[in-house]
């Protein structure tokens, strides 16, 4: 009976983890692939986390708020702006909510953002953080979105818009300068997880 209520959990605990692949696949160190310079064109100052204009908003319906839980969707509010579909994080967690785009705790579903953004946008789910991946959607003007542990262990997920050296360039949704982006070796050493959002074919 034990055992059996164990597995019970255990199932229900991965069935409703959005990210439970990333939880068990290799980190990237920050610095490698290739050794480019570029800057992807369009990016929008950076959507901060506590932007008054939506930090108090409800993330999708998990009872967190975005400006404390909103990185993701930040991040992808930036992305679908500089890839020619204007949103706001506010405007976009709307449409996710009304979309069934969310899990209860608030985990985005990759699958909607074409659903959202009326077929214009596809995101990609990687189940391993790659440089291969990563560089090859920089050099296609697709939008990677990357995953990190921040000190106190929450993940955090912040917009690559670039590449200078072997350094990749991002806007960090708690960054409180939204002007230019910054290197990712000044934020973590390991890359947890990636995402890509880019135009539909």
């Amino acid at each position: 009976m034990r055992r059996c209520a164990a597995l019970i959990l255990l199932t229900s605990l991965l069935s409703g983890c959005q990210s439970c692949m990333d939880w068990f696949a290799p980190s990237l160190a920050v610095l490698g692939g290739e050794c480019l310079s570029l800057k992807l064109p369009g990016v929008p100052r950076t959507f901060r986390q506590m932007d008054a204009r939506w930090s108090h908003e409800e993330l999708g319906h998990s009872g967190c708020e975005l400006g404390t839980h909103g990185c993701l969707v930040c991040s992808t509010a930036m992305a679908a702006t500089a890839l020619g579909t204007p949103l706001s994080p506010k405007e976009l967690n709307e449409r996710l909510k009304k979309c069934d785009g969310f899990q209860p705790q608030g985990w985005l579903i990759w699958n909607a953002i074409s659903r959202v953004t009326q077929g214009q946008l596809v995101a990609e789910y990687h189940t391993r953080p790659r440089y291969e991946v990563l560089d090859a959607a920089l050099k296609t003007g697709a939008f990677p979105i990357i995953a990190f542990h921040l000190p106190n262990g929450a993940r955090h997920w912040v917009l690559i818009v670039g590449k200078e050296g072997k350094d990749y360039l991002v806007r960090d949704p708690l960054d409180d300068e939204p002007e230019k982006p910054v290197a990712l070796s000044t934020l973590t050493n390991r890359i947890r997880a990636v995402r890509i959002v880019k135009k539909a074919l």
